[in-house]
């Protein structure tokens, strides 16, 4: 989390922000995505406030039954709308809680991504805390989740890659369902993306073409490479022993520059609103209901008939729609939660917070796993571009607008983690703790991430320019859990952490943390590091350093696992136990992915679309943009 005081980040909302919007025309995507003169955030041919059918109109009457209800209007909600409502004959309607971000900057600028998580009541976010960690000495790690049309991939740091094939693999197995398997699944990762080149990258990088198809989503690599990156790139390449790979072609070990969703005409943000939501803005059977807050699904015996939800500045007004069925995208917190609001989930807990049981299903809130990660810093030097330097230095700050503005480029036109690496731990390690479960994995996956950002992770750091290099535990052993704290939606979950939970979790991320401190300490690492600011000098043994962990252990935000293919949703996403009922997002992973998790979002939203629309049976319709019957869905 970006740590800042009041005061500074109060400047840079007044100053920086204000200095940044609106006066620069980023052009043309080469992807479809026409920019509007009067907004350079606002798709082609519509106002700031209303895309296309997006909006409040609450006209559902008994009568009135959608054929899809999608609760949730992130990366799988809104892939999930824009294919299913390609069938003329279909109506789907889509809620959202949160407001609409298209025109803030924190969201569409690269470099500004951190101020998205500064640590304060924010818009855009579910605004979770977990219940204090016995494992991180009684800490409280935040959860945030998005919480406007995007989701995540709003407000998240653009990184995109998928990661070991192994772990798909064994999704296949644990669900019975083939098609998500690696080989399989590919092709649903291809279908979302496409790769674009710049026009001057100025650094050489290894990019398989082949992983990528003609998909909506843009995935892009920086334009120039300077500062930190080539020297930390190196040192992970060298201390860890690693090859260079692409992270999206297969390979689950290695060292990579990093590729984002991040639009190459314009250097804007790359997310799901744009990507999916703005192909199906004017279509006249898709509603996009925002600031509407899903608070229950309701019931007829087993089968789930409507959903209601609330709106108004207080979340007073009441409204329901009926649906023919209802598919909950609301992420590895929001799912689960509405579930066991609606009365699914396990017996005991329900009848204790008051719900009435419509399915006894224990698995619902269980098997919550993260890739949380623990920090270092380091001061740097003046050619390292950070956060600070954009707060401190005017000349600095002047010429990364005046750069972006003009041309789309520079240090506003990124965002800060541009290299990193995914690594085993030694099995004697994990040995030493009698622990097999992390030396069982398949060799393709590593049990660490190491990557940085360029702005301080920790409380009261030094008022110097600095990086936070941080190492993720990849493949966690211990899950944490989510339960009601009442049956009244407005009341937040709670959330047990568990962050390094078992003896192998610990030992792994106090290694890999030992050797994130060797390789900051390295020759190549010289030119740009000063001194360690954290955990500083004089910590160095393993209870110091262990100390150093656990203050600063904090979410990747990639949550999942909380409604787990066959613990609780079978190989079609359907509610086991239930009718009419589906749970679509990283919620429903059975085990955890290597890498950042949204790649896989996308990629399995698409291919639960595919599957919705076998079993509806073809209804018949006509498909967007084809004459007669065609099959967009493979």
């Amino acid at each position: 989390m970006l740590h800042l005081s009041r005061l500074q980040a109060l400047a840079f909302l007044l100053v920086n922000l204000g200095e940044c919007g609106g006066s620069w025309n980023p052009g043309k995507s080469n992807h479809g995505h026409d920019d509007h003169d009067s907004s350079p955030f606002t798709p082609p041919g519509h106002g700031n406030d209303h895309h296309g059918q997006r909006g409040n109109k609450h006209t559902s009457t008994p009568d009135h039954i959608v054929d899809y209800a999608i609760v949730g209007g992130g990366p799988a909600g809104l892939v999930l709308a824009e294919q299913l409502s390609q069938d003329e004959s279909v109506s789907v309607v889509v809620f959202e809680a949160g407001p609409d971000g298209t025109n803030a900057e924190t969201i569409n600028i690269p470099a500004l991504a951190p101020f998205n998580s500064i640590p304060t009541p924010n818009q855009f976010f579910w605004n979770f805390t977990s219940q204090p960690d016995p494992n991180l000495a009684g800490r409280t790690p935040v959860l945030n989740q998005g919480r406007t049309w995007g989701g995540g991939s709003a407000v998240n740091y653009m990184e995109y890659c998928r990661g070991a094939p192994s772990v798909f693999d064994e999704w296949a197995d644990l669900s019975g369902d083939e098609e998500l398997r690696w080989e399989a699944l590919l092709r649903d990762f291809r279908a979302t993306t496409h790769f674009q080149a710049g026009e001057s990258e100025g650094y050489e990088q290894l990019v398989d073409l082949d992983a990528y198809g003609d998909g909506p989503l843009e995935v892009s690599r920086f334009a120039t490479i300077g500062g930190f990156d080539p020297h930390f790139f190196e040192a992970l390449k060298s201390g860890l022993d690693l090859p260079e790979i692409d992270v999206n072609s297969g390979h689950g070990l290695g060292v990579s520059y990093s590729t984002e969703s991040i639009r190459v005409s314009n250097r804007t943000r790359e997310y799901a609103l744009p990507a999916y939501g703005w192909q199906m803005a004017d279509r006249p059977n898709v509603q996009m209901l925002q600031n509407a807050w899903a608070s229950k699904i309701g019931f007829d015996g087993k089968r789930a008939v409507n959903v209601t939800y609330y709106t108004g500045p207080d979340n007073e007004e009441s409204h329901t729609i009926t649906a023919r069925e209802i598919i909950v995208t609301a992420g590895a917190i929001g799912s689960p939660r509405l579930l066991m609001l609606s009365g699914v989930g396990p017996k005991d807990h329900l009848e204790e917070v008051g719900i009435p049981v419509i399915h006894d299903s224990p698995g619902v809130g269980q098997n919550l796993k993260d890739h949380h990660f623990s920090v270092l810093e380091v001061e740097v030097t003046q050619e390292v571009e950070s956060i600070w330097q954009y707060l401190y230095n005017t000349t600095f700050a002047a010429e990364a607008h005046s750069e972006y503005q003009t041309i789309a480029s520079g240090f506003l036109a990124r965002n800060d983690a541009g290299s990193f690496a995914m690594a085993r731990v030694p099995d004697d390690v994990f040995h030493a703790v009698n622990d097999s479960y992390h030396p069982s994995l398949p060799g393709d996956r590593g049990h660490l991430l190491y990557q940085y950002v360029n702005a301080a992770f920790v409380p009261n750091s030094p008022n110097v320019s600095i990086a936070s290099p941080f190492v993720a535990l990849a493949q966690p052993e211990a899950a944490g859990s989510l339960r009601l704290a009442s049956s009244d939606f407005r009341v937040p979950p709670l959330i047990q952490s568990n962050y390094y939970g078992s003896p192998g979790d610990k030992a792994a991320i106090l290694y890999g943390y030992k050797k994130l401190r060797e390789i900051l300490h390295s020759d190549i690492m010289k030119p740009v590091v000063i001194r360690e600011v954290f955990p500083g000098p004089n910590v160095t043994t393993d209870e110091q350093l262990w100390d150093a962990i656990q203050q600063t252990a904090q979410t990747f935000y990639h949550p999942h696992g909380s409604l787990a293919l066959r613990d609780v949703v079978d190989g079609d996403w359907r509610v086991m136990g239930t009718e009419g009922l589906r749970v679509v997002d990283s919620s429903t992973f059975p085990t955890t992915p290597t890498c950042h998790i949204q790649a896989d979002v996308y990629a399995v939203a698409y291919r639960a679309a595919r599957r919705i629309r076998r079993d509806d049976g073809g209804r018949g319709g006509r498909q967007r943009g084809q004459r007669g019957e065609g099959d967009r869905w493979g």
